[in-house]
């Protein structure tokens, strides 16, 4: 098994959400080189933690995380979270104390209570279709007031008028990191009526995740004006 190390470790405060830990088993006492294997029932993608509890803190990544029947890993100090796909309708997890120091750890899943005003519009189970606009007049952009989304309406390169919501983040912000750009340049162009000539085309690309008549564009990647070089492949542009 490949396996990918690095620490990873909860930060909770940093999302646009209500967390909620449920627990699959706490107080899970293990040697070193002992293993806790989690069994989880679901049809779905569930976000599943683990957090170290004994009194005395590891002083090295002490414990790895991972999911029987796949590729990834990964081994932490404190602790850490990951969504993990079911495999055959089960998601099962090993936690192997890699350490030379008996640990005590908790295991439990993250429920998510999306917060933002995002939230109404998307289903974050959705993986959506990848789906690119090349700009060539933007007309008008309007940002919802925690800064979730954008109503963003123009012409694509095609001549076609399109009208999307940009979705920056739902139930975690920091996974947005585009908005403060793509919001303050777009919003300037349109405020300023700048000549469509010194942005065009402008890039806008992500995932949809809507329908035709409800384009809801989230897992935004490029946000970028004057791309005229911006390579993708033309079925996967808004026309």
């Amino acid at each position: 098994m490949k396996k990918i190390w690095f620490l990873l470790v909860l930060a909770v405060g940093a999302a646009k959400a209500t967390v909620r830990h449920v627990p699959v088993k706490s107080g899970v006492v293990l040697k070193p080189g002992e293993v806790y294997t989690a069994r989880l029932d679901s049809a779905n993608e569930v976000e599943v933690g683990w957090s170290a509890v004994q009194a005395k803190e590891c002083s090295m990544n002490c414990v790895e995380a991972s999911q029987v029947g796949s590729r990834f890993a990964f081994a932490s100090v404190l602790g850490g979270s990951k969504k993990y796909d079911p495999i055959e309708g089960k998601i099962v997890i090993e936690y192997k104390n890699v350490s030379q120091q008996p640990v005590t750890i908790d295991v439990f899943r993250l429920l998510r209570i999306c917060d933002s005003e995002a939230c109404q519009f998307v289903d974050n189970t959705k993986k959506g279709h990848m789906l690119v606009f090349k700009v060539n007049q933007f007309k008008s952009i309007t940002t919802s007031k925690d800064r979730s989304y954008s109503v963003i309406s123009g012409v694509a390169e095609s001549g076609r008028p399109f009208r999307f919501r940009a979705i920056w983040f739902t139930d975690d912000k920091t996974f947005m990191n585009l908005e403060g750009g793509c919001t303050t340049w777009i919003k300037r162009y349109v405020d300023n009526h700048t000549p469509k000539e010194q942005y065009r085309p402008y890039i806008i690309a992500g995932q949809n995740v809507g329908d035709e008549n409800n384009i809801l564009l989230r897992n935004i990647d490029d946000c970028v004006g004057k791309a005229d070089h911006f390579g993708v492949e033309e079925k996967y542009v808004f026309k």
